[in-house]
């Protein structure tokens, strides 16, 4: 392989406003890059973002155009020109879609394909926007990374012609985040004093808040001291009003809507939680799930590809739509120190498994091979 540093162009928007998962994907693999002598230069729409991690002498930020134009435009014909004037030798986009109009080699993450699967969960708009872009990107690209074995597996089945691109490189664990706190610490910030649950990323339909609600109704009837934290931004389509859901349920006490929340009070989170449950009828990976496991937070998942794929036998595994299952499993959870005690072991020899210095390692790999290196 030719040890000759790369010149490597990255759309960086996922780093810029609220990072989700995507952006602390983006920021791992830059994190693990910049060590590697290859010169990154990071395109933005609008101002850079204010992340430490670009802070380096092997980065260079680039923000290109004044932030209010449409993605579509910035990406066909700002970047373009940049990376030519940058001497960008592979381009990495880190979601879904990459610069058609870009000459240089291509590499583009997937990370699922629910736009396919669950359109519902999109405006008919922007469900469109999303899988014509994908198409046209997949095989625009020279080389395509997928998260999961599942995400693979989808990519064979809707676009077979571009499948051999596929490569399958895991997600990391948590290391970027700040280090766990004291759990009683955590728990006096966050005010809890009983059993904690949480759940972590953004709150889509196909993840199932109705039934974590209603599972938690029926929970809280021999549990009054328990508190669901649901922390990520509700992004439902069609909008769900989750208060008034809880208030339905006659457990709007218990129920805490953070919303996004920045990496301290996330780690703070995962340090205070008696329990996480991840509930989805779709899912590329699960990163905030393997979060919580390398925490040591035991897990409650969904039987359904890839949560449990990724998770078989470091959680209990439950039909999403079985508010029935999903309160049993949560109770058992909270009421068995021993099942608790092996799902945390589990849990971290899982997370052990998995490392952001190779998911970027295998990343590189993959920008070297659409370089022709």
């Amino acid at each position: 392989m030719d040890a000759r540093p790369l010149t490597v162009g990255i759309d960086a928007r996922e780093l810029a406003g609220r990072p989700t998962g995507t952006g602390r994907y983006l920021r791992n693999l830059i994190r693990h890059w910049r060590e590697c002598g290859d010169r990154l230069f990071c395109y933005f729409n609008g101002p850079p973002a204010l992340d430490p991690v670009l802070d380096h002498p092997a980065v260079a930020k680039r923000p290109l155009g004044d932030g209010c134009g449409r993605g579509i435009v910035w990406q066909e014909r700002l970047v373009p020109k940049a990376a030519r004037e940058d001497g960008v030798e592979v381009f990495f986009s880190p979601a879904y879609s990459c610069p058609l109009s870009l000459a240089v080699p291509r590499v583009t993450a997937v990370h699922d394909f629910s736009f396919y699967a669950y359109p519902q969960d999109f405006t008919f708009a922007d469900a469109l926007r999303r899988r014509t872009l994908v198409r046209l990107s997949l095989r625009a690209s020279r080389v395509v990374p997928v998260c999961s074995d599942f995400t693979r597996r989808e990519l064979s089945r809707l676009f077979p012609d571009v499948a051999e691109k596929a490569r399958h490189i895991p997600l990391g664990a948590d290391e970027d985040l700040p280090p766990a706190p004291p759990r009683d610490d955590a728990r006096a910030r966050l005010g809890v004093t009983g059993p904690y649950v949480i759940t972590v990323g953004a709150v889509l339909n196909r993840r199932c808040a109705p039934e974590l609600l209603r599972a938690m109704a029926k929970l809280t009837k021999r549990r009054p001291g328990l508190v669901l934290d649901v922390v990520g931004e509700s992004r439902t389509h069609p909008g769900l009003d989750l208060e008034a859901l809880a208030e339905e349920a006659g457990i709007r006490p218990s129920v805490r809507f953070s919303g996004f929340v920045e990496d301290q009070a996330l780690a703070d989170r995962y340090a205070a939680a008696d329990a996480a449950v991840f509930l989805s009828e779709y899912e590329g990976f699960g990163l905030p799930a393997l979060e919580a496991a390398a925490r040591g937070v035991p897990l409650v998942v969904s039987r359904a590809p890839s949560l449990g794929e990724v998770f078989r036998g470091a959680a209990l595994l439950v039909e999403p739509r079985d508010e029935i299952a999903v309160a049993t499993a949560i109770d058992r959870v909270l009421a068995d120190e021993s099942l608790r005690a092996g799902l945390v072991q589990a849990g971290l020899a899982l997370a052990a498994r998995h490392s952001w210095a190779e998911t970027a390692r295998l990343t590189r790999v993959a920008l070297l091979e659409a370089a022709g290196r």
